[in-house]
């Protein structure tokens, strides 16, 4: 007998004692005898209650007893011991399931996670093949590719019944290798599902089969608790010898070294083999270094020394190692990141290479380190950027920009705090085409015009290839544009829109780009389908503008396809006698190109062609602020500075010299404008842009309308101050943030220390930290504090082989907000970094369990002397003898 809640009991004293008590005094006169007999119904009805809340059981031996196999299916387990563990489990179950009594099995399969494969079967038939698909995944998976190939080949369509029934069987393979197998091995989480398999009471065997490298979990914490459920658990080590292996375990460099600093890097090899390799060392992706080593059979230490940057900023130091004798190569690299700090470090891009020295030289004249680049030259990743603390961009159009690339400067800047200028130039700001992108998010001034100014009006039809095969995407990028090039021109100019296909449709006649509404509703009816004939659409275009009183004329054309008809350049030709200008824009690999190119020529426009159709809304509003010529003043302009600023700073802010054209912009409400132009427009606008700073230019540091600026003496001092001031020099840092990390076992947690400039903590403020994934979009995590001045957040999902960048941001009442950046990489998982089976590891689980310690091949099944029993719940009886003495106290008193 077994009460779960038998502290009920101590209440019976009490309610007899009530019931006895209560009965004396009860208005009822009943004779003695039916007095006592509703009594004693009453006392056996609390009996009867408190017995069933203290939930009885009546425990009674039984047979049943269930056989759990916990199957260790991480990457770090080979196919020859994941096959031998197969054979064994195969072995034990049909072994299990001839002895007497009522014997299941299940089966649990294990890695990152668990999952229960095989549910308390009553009979065993062995693995079935889907079962065995996804256990053994390293080979399914492959053949199942081979398959889908073929039959792709063969002309299988994707409402093929065999085809179908192959891809979903990949992707229940590949949802098992990814979700229960992953990159680490967690023993907790699955001696839990495993202790927990099947039914309360029941004696339960488990055998472990794994290799004991276990990177995740504390599975001492249940292993006690497993033991004393009565369960027995024997250890199977996977110890089939595997091919020879070698690793990369670790590479160990300091956290920070300063420019030119020489430093040690400590590398860790693990090999299962005694081999020759070739070790090369990778500083910033140039091999430096190569070494020639003879790796043991056991983890080699190896120094190399002698190593230093040169330059401030993000590095990085890899290690490669190419041994003669290896299996997997997946684990023969790996990288660490380093922040070397320095002097100040800017990026110049420039669109025309030959005026690159100009702001350069002045620039290295006042101290600053200056890497310039052509208008390729825009980094394309983070952590190349973060190596510099401002970047210049100068007159380089966003068709030499990838949407990626922009987002990535915006993140730099609002981010990780770095600092932004943009130049003026017939290729920047709104002429760039950077009208909506996020550029122009982080910059102090608007691409277009927000005041009605006396300039030359616009007419501009946009001809859009409407066919069949635009289709989709494209179509929906060209109502964009269409509806972007409206927003950017001055509200007074006029648009209108042609679509075509195998015939011409104007869905929007000449209109003022001010009638929003009208614009918008009738591009909405921009629909794809037909063939391609462009002809009767220029012709329709020609025949609107030859009506427009603008004064100037400009159609730009969409197409990615070829055009049937002839004649197209002379067409153009008479559209340019008559004052209208064409551009042409190619989409795809199936564009006319050599149409597009004659046609743009004829017509005194411009050609592009692309594969990036997000860049087609860009390109649109380029052509139309080009062509409308209303951002490109080029005159004399007299600079007047209205604002104090650092960059003005022991400058004579009344004699700045004359400018000859600039690009007109719009400041933006919380910009700081400190220089204009004698029209009010901003020649230089700065502002605070997340935790990092921009400036915007507008004219350019060049000849052609700089070059009174470029004799000016203080010219050198105006362009260094201003940088410095945009990189955030000019504050006094009055904390710092020393970061570090380490691998646990639910992640990665980062440590941000906070000290004031005499070294003491920083008890008053706070440490938030951002994390930055591959497409430089950052997420705010959750930082704890766990000591004065110490923070700590937690990364609980690492992408191996990818960079991991991350930015402290420390605020407090008392002093300036601080920026730290951070990084770390693991180019791997921990499951490719140890090699061969943990033996001691192993036998200390057998042993604290009670259990054997076996080896795959050799398994045998092992009695159980465990004691099974099962529990019947005795409260429901209880509860009906209760009810059924209610009516016969009911008759005692009645005929009492």
């Amino acid at each position: 007998m077994r009460f779960d809640a038998a502290w009920y009991w101590l209440l019976l004293p009490l309610v007899l004692f009530y019931v006895v008590w209560l009965s004396g005094r009860s208005y009822a006169h009943l004779v003695p005898r039916a007095r006592w007999a509703s009594v004693a119904t009453r006392g056996a009805i609390m009996v009867c209650l408190i017995g069933a809340l203290s939930r009885p059981s009546w425990l009674a031996d039984t047979d049943r007893h269930h056989v759990v196999f916990l199957l260790d299916v991480s990457q770090s387990i080979s196919s020859d011991n994941l096959q031998a563990a197969l054979d064994d489990i195969d072995r034990l179950a049909r072994s299990s399931q001839g002895e007497e009594g009522g014997i299941r099995t299940s089966l649990v399969a294990f890695g990152q996670n668990a999952q229960l494969l095989l549910r308390q079967q009553a009979e065993w038939d062995g693995f079935s093949p889907e079962v065995r698909r996804l256990l053994c995944y390293r080979t399914s998976l492959p053949e199942m590719y081979a398959e889908q190939t073929q039959l792709i080949s063969s002309g299988a369509s994707r409402s093929d019944g065999k085809l179908r029934q192959v891809e979903e069987r990949i992707e229940k393979a590949e949802a098992f290798r990814d979700d229960v197998a992953g990159d680490h091995t967690d023993f907790e989480r699955a001696l839990r599902l495993a202790a927990n398999c099947g039914e309360t009471g029941e004696s339960r065997t488990i055998y472990l089969f794994t290799d004991g490298q276990f990177d995740r979990g504390r599975w001492d914490r249940v292993l006690h608790s497993v033991g004393s459920a009565g369960s027995a658990l024997h250890v199977v080590a996977l110890n089939k010898p595997v091919p020879p292996e070698v690793a990369v375990a670790e590479i160990m460099v300091p956290q920070s070294v300063r420019v030119n600093q020489g430093f040690t890097a400590e590398v860790r090899v693990a090999a299962n083999v005694e081999t020759n390799a070739r070790l090369s060392v990778i500083k910033d992706g140039y091999t430096v270094r190569e070494i020639d080593v003879a790796v043991k059979a056991a983890t080699n230490t190896i120094s190399i020394p002698g190593l230093y940057f040169t330059e401030k900023g993000f590095h990085s130091i890899e290690v490669a190692v190419r041994p003669e004798a290896d299996t997997q190569p997946r684990n023969n690299r790996a990288r660490s990141l380093m922040i070397v700090p320095g002097e100040a470090r800017v990026l110049y891009v420039e669109g025309d290479e030959n005026q690159i020295p100009y702001l350069k030289s002045a620039l290295e004249l006042e101290g600053m380190s200056v890497e310039a680049r052509p208008a390729s030259g825009v980094p394309l990743d983070l952590s190349e950027l973060l190596s510099f603390d401002a970047f210049i961009l100068s007159n380089v159009p966003t068709d030499r920009l990838s949407r990626r690339q922009m987002e990535m400067v915006r993140t730099y800047v609002r981010d990780f705090g770095g600092g932004f200028i943009m130049l003026g130039g017939d290729e920047s700001f709104g002429l760039g085409g950077y009208f909506g992108t996020p550029i122009e998010d982080i910059l102090p001034v608007r691409m277009p015009i927000q005041k009605d100014m006396i300039r030359p009006s616009l007419a501009i039809m946009l001809v859009i290839d409407k066919s069949g095969s635009m289709a989709g995407v494209k179509i929906q990028l060209a109502k964009r544009a269409a509806i972007a090039t409206g927003d950017a021109i001055n509200p007074r100019d006029q648009i209108g829109v042609v679509g075509f296909d195998g015939q011409s449709r104007v869905l929007l006649e000449l209109t003022s780009a001010a009638d929003r509404s009208t614009v918008v509703s009738s591009i909405a009816a921009l629909e794809a389908g037909g063939g391609t004939f462009l002809y009767p659409a220029l012709e329709d275009a020609h025949e609107r503008l030859l009506d427009s009183n603008a004064r100037r004329k400009h159609v730009v054309v969409l197409s990615d396809g070829q055009t049937a008809g002839f004649g197209y350049e002379e067409l153009v030709q008479i559209m340019a006698a008559d004052g209208i200008t064409l551009s042409a824009v190619g989409i795809g690999d199936g564009a006319d190109m050599q149409l597009m190119e004659s046609i743009a020529l004829a017509g005194a426009g411009r050609a592009y062609f692309t594969d990036d159709f997000y860049t087609i809304p860009q390109i649109f509003t380029r052509e139309a602020l080009r062509a409308s010529k209303s951002m490109l003043i080029e005159r004399l302009v007299l600079p007047v500075a209205i604002g104090e600023d650092a960059a003005l700073k022991e400058i004579d802010s009344e004699e700045l010299p004359l400018l000859t054209g600039y690009v007109a912009t719009t400041a933006k409400a919380a910009a700081n404008v400190v220089v204009v132009s004698d029209s009010g427009d901003p020649l230089l606008a700065k502002w605070r842009c997340g935790l990092g700073r921009t400036a915007a230019f507008t004219s350019e540091t060049k000849p052609r309308w700089a070059e009174d600026w470029l004799e000016w003496p203080d010219f050198a001092k105006f362009w260094s101050q201003l940088v410095r001031s945009i990189t955030g020099e000019d504050l006094a840092t009055t904390v710092s943030i020393e970061c570090t990390h380490s691998m646990t076992d639910d992640g990665v947690v980062l440590a941000g220390d906070v000290r004031d400039s005499q070294g003491d903590f920083v008890t008053a403020g706070e440490l938030t930290l951002s994390a930055s994934d591959s497409n430089g979009r950052l997420r705010e995590l959750p930082v704890e504090r766990v000591g004065p001045g110490l923070f700590e957040a937690r990364v609980a999902e690492i992408d191996y082989g990818a960079d991991q960048q991350f930015v402290w941001q420390f605020s407090a009442p008392d002093a300036t907000d601080q920026t730290a950046s951070y990084g770390f990489v693991y180019s791997f998982s921990p499951e490719f970094r140890t090699l061969g089976v943990a033996t001691d590891t192993l036998e200390d689980i057998a042993t604290r369990a009670g259990g054997e310690f076996m080896r795959v091949g050799t398994a045998s099944p092992v009695p159980t002397s465990a004691r099974s029993l099962t529990a019947f719940q005795l409260w429901p009886i209880l509860l009906v003898v209760s009810l059924v003495l209610v009516p016969f106290d009911i008759f005692c008193r009645r005929v009492g």
